[in-house]
């Protein structure tokens, strides 16, 4: 029987491979060139055998010569070539190293900024180590990165990130410094970290667009030496590498060290050989500090009481069971309070005697109780310390020292206070030296003293102490009491008159120190230029010394006071921020003599704070730090703000 037989479409079906020809596609693509046993006809001759089709194709799909054109025609399919492989791979490994060094970069980022330790006794016992491996708990790659033979996480690695933030953020600084202000301040201060060494502390004062002022660190730097010659030499290399041209500098601040306020060698005036410009204002605070360590000595009963204090403070502070016996002097009754806390008086930081000399007077029974618990029960030295303040301070003479002190530390404490901000003005502060002035003079007054003498007279009554006494009248030497015509030694009518004559000699002697001080030559100079501003006074000798001022000052002057009217610098600066810039772009000179007064530091306070944090990041047991370490340290501590915005991804390619 004849039978017609061809090929059926359901083979399809039961054979997919059959559709695409799968070994006649790998044999023109030379992928089955070493197959064994390869049937010519699935390659090139047909296939026709139809009656033994379907056991045919079996039989070849389960041949080494179909598998192998199968799986070569797969991987050449899906796989590129070898460069292309190799730069997957490279993408892959350069995608996860990124990610590794991010988290690198942020762990660091976040130890700088909150003050703390990197490293610890060993490199692994680190807070670095440590979080980066609490860190790598929540996710693998980086766990598989820390365990690679490089990882990234050496103290020189450490060093080069550190480096790369703290200089991002510095050039952040100096170019707000030469694109918004141009003219600039410059404010420096020493002091010694816990090695001895001795770390000068640089920053400069700007005014931004909105005329707000800034004062920022540019760095800390270690000096082998500290005369004025080689601290001036330092700061113009420090501009210098900074980029910040010294022709810019308009003021300088510095404490009243001979070696940086010095008249011909100082460093003030070795800055001002190369910038004549740069007016110098010594420090306001250290100005107060000064004032009144000058002032209290001019009254005996008044510097006496503030070294009785002072010993107090050292004993409450040295002896323990002192402490512990004065603060449980209540113990036993139930409805006193207990006492506050004693402050010690530091001789060498800014005004912090008010607090000393209210915390004894609110206390000062329970401070006389203690010391004559304390003579009589504690140790042998103790007990003598306690002893001599007891009768020193249980003296009428002593409590009127309290009371006599407490109103001239408080004034001048104020004084200092309100210096103690960055965005203090030079004009300002001498505003507040007038009002100072004003108010220490109105304590020159005999009522005020009178009123003075008796509270502390009730103290006496109140505390069972015995009166006020009148000193001993000095007897005259035989070499005067000659009878040659000399006049009679004076004798004070009263105690009151007494205390009073020495009461008013500490004012006089405050009050002549303040107006010192704030009247030297750079000052003086400073005033003619806020004049021109205040007044809108001609004058061109003073003009014509700044490069930024030109002749159409006196017009545009004319012109502003007409329309805007203020009584000082702080007033002017309001009035330009509050403007819109149509209108400030009429008086550029104006505003640009407004800038001169505004960069002018009234005080280091900036500096003094950073040396808080140097002392929290260079302690006894991170004292092996090196320079450039503590220097990127301290940068980016200080400047959190600052380094809170820079991007990681940023600093790691630049890093890279």
């Amino acid at each position: 029987m004849n039978k017609t037989l061809r090929f059926q479409s359901s083979w399809y079906n039961e054979f997919p491979w059959l559709h695409f020809h799968t070994c006649v596609r790998a044999s023109h693509q030379r992928l089955s060139d070493f197959a064994r046993c390869a049937e010519d006809v699935f390659l090139k001759s047909g296939f026709s055998n139809w009656k033994k089709a379907i056991q045919k194709f079996r039989s070849h799909e389960k041949s080494a010569a179909h598998k192998l054109s199968v799986e070569n025609l797969k991987f050449h399919k899906h796989q590129e070539g070898i460069s292309s492989q190799l730069s997957s791979q490279l993408l892959h490994d350069q995608h996860q190293s990124r990610a590794a060094l991010i988290k690198i970069i942020t762990t660091l980022k976040y130890l700088a900024e909150q003050g703390l330790a990197i490293r610890g006794h060993e490199t692994s016992e680190g807070n670095f180590a440590k979080l980066l491996q609490l860190r790598a708990e929540d996710d693998k790659k980086l766990k598989v990165w820390l365990s690679n033979k490089v990882s990234y996480t050496s103290v020189p690695i450490q060093n080069e990130i550190l480096k790369t933030m703290a200089n991002a953020v510095v050039r952040e600084i100096c170019n707000d410094v030469n694109q918004m202000s141009t003219q600039f301040g410059l404010i420096t201060d020493g002091t010694q970290d816990i090695q001895g060494n001795e770390q000068e502390a640089v920053c400069v004062r700007y005014v931004d667009d909105k005329l707000n002022v800034h004062e920022e660190l540019l760095g800390l730097y270690q000096v082998s030496a500290t005369t004025g010659v080689f601290l001036s030499k330092m700061l113009q290399d420090t501009l210098i590498s900074l980029q910040l041209p010294i022709q810019h500098l308009r003021a300088q601040t510095y404490d009243g060290a001979s070696n940086m306020s010095g008249k011909y060698k100082g460093c003030q005036a070795e800055i001002k050989k190369v910038q004549p410009l740069a007016l110098y204002v010594h420090c306001g605070a250290h100005v107060t500090h000064l004032i009144i360590s000058k002032a209290i000595p001019n009254s005996l009963f008044i510097k006496n009481t503030l070294d009785n204090l002072q010993e107090l403070g050292i004993l409450y502070r040295s002896s323990g069971k002192f402490k512990h016996m004065y603060l449980n002097i209540h113990t036993d009754d139930l409805n006193t309070p207990s006492p506050t806390s004693l402050k010690p008086i530091c001789p060498t930081r800014w005004l912090t005697r008010y607090a000393a000399v209210k915390a004894v007077l609110d206390n000062y029974p329970d401070v006389l109780g203690a010391l004559q618990e304390a003579a009589k029960e504690l140790g042998s030295t103790t007990a003598s310390r306690a002893a001599g303040l007891y009768k020193c301070l249980s003296s009428g003479e002593c409590l009127l020292g309290l009371y006599g002190s407490l109103p001239l530390i408080q004034c001048l404490e104020n004084f200092n206070k309100s210096l103690q901000g960055s965005k203090v003005t030079v004009s300002g502060m001498l505003e507040a030296a007038e009002v100072t002035i004003k108010s220490l003079q109105s304590l020159r007054c005999e009522h005020k003293f009178k009123r003075l003498f008796e509270e502390a007279e009730q103290k006496l009554h109140l505390c069972d102490l015995d009166a006020i006494p009148l000193p001993r009248k000095k007897k005259i030497s035989k070499r005067l009491d000659q009878g040659l015509g000399f006049a009679s030694n004076y004798c004070h009518d009263s105690a009151e008159e007494f205390y009073r004559v020495e009461f008013f000699s500490v004012i006089d002697a405050a009050v002549l120190n303040i107006k010192e001080y704030f009247t030297s030559t750079d000052l003086t100079e400073y005033q003619d230029l806020s004049s021109v501003l205040l007044t809108g006074t001609h004058k061109p000798e003073i003009i014509t010394k700044y490069p930024e001022l030109n002749e159409s000052l006196n017009q545009q002057l004319d012109f502003f006071h007409n329309q805007f009217k203020g009584s000082t610098v702080e007033d002017y600066r309001k009035i330009f921020a509050d403007m819109v810039p149509e209108v400030r772009r009429m008086f550029p000179q104006v505003e640009a003599l407004l800038l001169l007064l505004l960069v002018s530091p009234a005080s280091s306070c900036t500096a003094e704070r950073s040396f808080s944090a140097l002392r929290r990041l260079k302690t006894w047991l991170r004292s092996s730090m090196s320079q450039q370490r503590l220097n990127h340290l301290m940068i980016c501590h200080v400047h959190r703000d600052r380094l809170a915005t820079l991007s990681p991804q940023a600093m790691s390619e630049e890093f890279i």
